[in-house]
């Protein structure tokens, strides 16, 4: 009987503790090795969770630009940034994000490129 209680409450002290994880980047747009014909007006990331996007900065042609995030926006899975000047190329993409649930910092980077259109036509 003494067996069985101390079970049932480690059962129970086990499912009310909260799992902590960490937020992972899903995916985004333009996606990790896309080849654009198209200049993006923005660059999308969507996580496994609720996270705060920190930074965003944009490698191409050997220049490093910090991207403008609205660090006031709330917490979402989805983070939509505007970018603005992007000529064809390849863009490394560094993000930085706090998760909502535990505070954790995770950073990631991807590559995307946008196709010169006089190319893509050829």
């Amino acid at each position: 009987m003494l067996r069985t209680l101390f079970l049932s409450a480690a059962v129970a002290l086990t499912l009310a503790t909260p799992s902590f994880g960490h937020a992972k980047l899903l995916s985004s747009s333009p996606a990790s090795g896309a080849q654009v014909a198209e200049v993006p007006k923005t660059i999308t990331l969507t996580f496994n969770e609720e996270a705060k996007l920190a930074a965003l900065t944009l490698l191409h042609a050997g220049k490093e630009t910090s991207v403008a995030v609205d660090k006031s926006a709330p917490s979402a899975k989805s983070a939509v940034v505007p970018v603005t000047g992007l000529t064809p190329g390849t863009y490394e993409v560094h993000w930085t994000a706090i998760a909502t649930d535990d505070g954790h910092v995770a950073k990631g980077s991807f590559i995307f490129t946008i196709k010169n259109a006089s190319l893509a036509t050829s």
